[in-house]
């Protein structure tokens, strides 16, 4: 984008934050202060509101806000068809992406991508399903990758490939040498989950609704948002977990984890991306999206 005060005011919109859009920008936060103030002082109006927890737009800063997303699309749009008259992808690529997607599917793609389209910048955020549909209903990313169930009347999907929930526990673990389990087992142990709005926990507690139990009567132990501390703490014996068969692979083989199957339970699930319906889909999303599905038919 061009014009740098609007590039790090949509920075601050987007991070919540001056102190955080000034590390995004490897900047210091005067500095972001600055051009913030140079905005208002050419618009004649505030634009943010200083609260304790961060910053609010003033409804000034809305329409700012509004507005300079379309003038980022126009620039992106810009230097896109002008690099494609030389066969060249150029822009920049905005991913939203869940925790399992983000840490398991999408490095080797991106190292790829970005190795063939050298002229790109790329810009990937981890959050969970919830957030992810919320930043790309809103125009913020140019595409997101969840694996969880989502209603949003703004957002369409497309399937990318298949994933499977498994539950694991730690090789020490009293179950770690049964063939498998029932619900009523399951319900006696200590759970350590993902937390509420991922896609991993709202595809286990919709299979449990669908087997007849009541996921509140789960034993949930501890939430987090990371996956390699869950699997740290289940190989320790601290509980057990429900988690994506991708990210667990390597602790099954060398036997820190034990996979036991719930066959009453379908813990199924598709990774799929998703676009907002009335943004046009950049060629620099388009050849990512083609490379995600060329690497899928490989796994």
């Amino acid at each position: 984008m061009a014009d740098e005060k609007l590039k790090t005011f949509m920075t601050v919109v987007r991070c919540g934050s001056l102190s955080q859009a000034a590390k995004e920008l490897f900047i210091s936060q005067p500095a972001v202060t600055l051009q913030i103030h140079k905005l208002e002082k050419e618009y004649k109006e505030t634009l943010l509101y200083r609260r304790a927890r961060g910053i609010e737009l003033t409804p000034a800063g809305k329409v700012l806000y509004e507005y300079a997303q379309h003038i980022s699309h126009l620039y992106d749009e810009l230097t896109e068809e002008i690099g494609a008259l030389s066969g060249e992808v150029r822009g920049t690529l905005r991913i939203g992406a869940t925790l399992t997607a983000g840490e398991y599917f999408l490095p080797p793609v991106l190292g790829r991508f970005k190795d063939e389209h050298p002229e790109t910048d790329i810009i990937l955020e981890i959050e969970n399903t919830r957030r992810v549909v919320d930043q790309v209903a809103a125009g913020n990313l140019d595409c997101g990758l969840v694996e969880g169930p989502f209603e949003n009347g703004l957002i369409y999907a497309e399937k990318l490939t298949d994933d499977e929930l498994v539950f694991v526990c730690s090789s020490r673990h009293k179950l770690a040498n049964a063939p498998e389990i029932d619900l009523q087992t399951l319900g006696k142990e200590y759970f350590i989950l993902r937390e509420q709005g991922s896609g991993t926990r709202q595809v286990f507690e919709d299979a449990l609704k669908r087997a007849g139990f009541d996921p509140a009567q789960l034993k949930v132990l501890i939430q987090l948002g990371t996956t390699q501390i869950i699997k740290s703490l289940v190989a320790e014996n601290i509980g057990v977990t429900v988690i994506s068969e991708r990210t667990v692979r390597s602790e099954i083989q060398q036997g820190l984890l034990k996979r036991i199957p719930v066959p009453s339970l379908d813990l199924r699930r598709t990774f799929q991306f998703i676009f907002k319906k009335d943004m046009r889909l950049s060629l620099i999303t388009r050849r990512f999206v083609s490379q995600c599905r060329q690497f899928a038919g490989v796994l």
